[in-house]
C-alpha cells in the first residue's frame, strides 16, 4: 500500500475514534440581480498534515483503496456539522456527492441520519452530484434515479455540476430533471469576447427560466461578469464574488450578512 492509502486507512481509524477533523471551505454564491447571497458550496479540504496531498488525489487514491463512500459520507456529515444554518442568510448549502455513494448499500442510513440529527437543514441541502470519468457508467444505472427521487421525497434538492464540459451533460439534465444547473467554468472565462459562449449561455437561460436554476461558475473578470448580468445570469460563483473561506475566518459571517460590495455593482 502506498502513502496515500495508509493515509487514507488512518483518516478512517481515526474517524472511528471521533478525533479527525475533516475541514471544508465554503464558496458563497451571488444572486446578480439583486446581489444576495443564493447559497454557499461546501469544499472539502486536507488538514496540514495531508498538504502534499490535493483533495482530487485524495479521492482518486481512496476509490481505489474501496474508501470512496467512508470519505465521502464523512465529509458530507462535517460539512453539514459545521455549517451555521441558524447565523447566516444562506439559503442553500451545496454538497458535493459522488454517483457510487447514492448507490450504495448504506445510503438510507446516512440521509436519515442527517435528517434525525440536523433539523435546521433541512431544505436547505442541495446535493450536487460530481461528474468523474471513473464513474460515468452509474449514470445509466436505474438506481440513480431512484436514489435522486427518494432524495426529492426528503426535501433535498439536486444540482449537476460542470454543465457543458461534457456531450452527455444536456442528456443528463432531460434524464434527470435537476433542481439546479451549474455551467462549466469554460463559460465564464473570455465571455465577455466570445459571442458564442453567450449565445449558448442564453439559450440555456432560456429554458432554465421555467424549470430550474442556472449557476455561472468560475467568474473572475468584472468585465465578463458584467456581461453575465447583462444575459440574466441568475447566480454567480467565482473568485471575483469570493474565495472559499473556512468558518474560522472572522469575516465569513460578516460577508453573509451583507449585500454584495457596491464596487462590484457593474
Amino acid at each position: 500500500m502506498n502513502e496515500v492509502g495508509v493515509i487514507i486507512l488512518n483518516v478512517i481509524q481515526s474517524c472511528i475514534v471521533d478525533s479527525y477533523e475533516m475541514e471544508h471551505a465554503y464558496q458563497p454564491m451571488w444572486k446578480l440581480d439583486n446581489w444576495q447571497i443564493f447559497g454557499y458550496e461546501a469544499l472539502l479540504r486536507l488538514p496540514n498534515t495531508f498538504q502534499n496531498h490535493n483533495v482530487e488525489q485524495f479521492l482518486d487514491q481512496a476509490r481505489q483503496e474501496g474508501h470512496l463512500y467512508e470519505i465521502d459520507s464523512m465529509s458530507i456529515l462535517r460539512a453539514i456539522g459545521s455549517f451555521p444554518f441558524d447565523s447566516t442568510n444562506a439559503e442553500l448549502l451545496f454538497i458535493n456527492i459522488f454517483p457510487s455513494t447514492l448507490l450504495n448499500e448504506q445510503f438510507y442510513q446516512l440521509i436519515n441520519h442527517i435528517l434525525m440529527y440536523y433539523p435546521l437543514a433541512k431544505g436547505k441541502i442541495v446535493f450536487e452530484i460530481n461528474e468523474t470519468k471513473d464513474e460515468e457508467h452509474i449514470w445509466e444505472n436505474h438506481e440513480l434515479k431512484e436514489k435522486i427521487s427518494f432524495l426529492r421525497k426528503k426535501n433535498f434538492l439536486i444540482a449537476l455540476d460542470d454543465i457543458g464540459r461534457g456531450a452527455a451533460s444536456l442528456q443528463k439534465i432531460i434524464e434527470f430533471s435537476p433542481d439546479v444547473i451549474k455551467m462549466d467554468r469554460y463559460f465564464s472565462k473570455e465571455l465577455s469576447t466570445s459571442k458564442e459562449k453567450q449565445r449558448m449561455l442564453s439559450l440555456l437561460i432560456e429554458y432554465s427560466n421555467q424549470e430550474l436554476t442556472l449557476i455561472l461558475e468560475g467568474i473572475e473578470k468584472e468585465l465578463d461578469l458584467a456581461i453575465a448580468k447583462s444575459l440574466q445570469v441568475p447566480v454567480g460563483q467565482g473568485y471575483l464574488l469570493g474565495r472559499p473561506e473556512k468558518l474560522n475566518d472572522q469575516s465569513f459571517l460578516r460577508k453573509s450578512h451583507n449585500v454584495f460590495p457596491l464596487a462590484f455593482h457593474v
